[in-house]
């Protein structure tokens, strides 16, 4: 699995990164407003990552000396949901910045 993550839009590829990151920015608050299927899955991700954060810190008692399953299976159930909080990472940033091209690419067509 190699997403594409950055794909360039034509028109903005002579632009400063800061002026990048300015669009970038712009853009996602705008559909944070305007796009109702945006705006539930950026606030269902968020929601996940902290119930999954939440759900991950009673196994960092190992660093501390408390085992619930034993050190192995504490680290390895940190190392899966950490794993998984990746996962949903990618997957969110591959959404928002295809959403976000395509935005940007329809607002420069207009």
């Amino acid at each position: 699995m190699n997403p594409q993550t950055n794909v360039p839009t034509p028109s903005r590829e002579g632009y400063t990164k800061h002026k990048r990151l300015a669009l970038w920015q712009a853009a996602h608050k705008q559909l944070l407003r305007d796009d109702a299927q945006y705006r539930k899955r950026h606030a269902s991700f968020l929601i996940t990552i902290a119930c999954l954060s939440c759900v991950m810190l009673p196994f960092y008692l190992t660093l501390f000396g408390v085992h619930l399953f034993g050190f192995k299976i504490d680290v390895a159930i940190i190392g899966c949901v950490a794993v998984v909080i990746v996962i949903l990472s990618v997957r969110q940033f591959v959404f928002q910045n295809e959403r976000i091209r395509i935005h940007l690419q329809s607002s420069h067509d207009d």
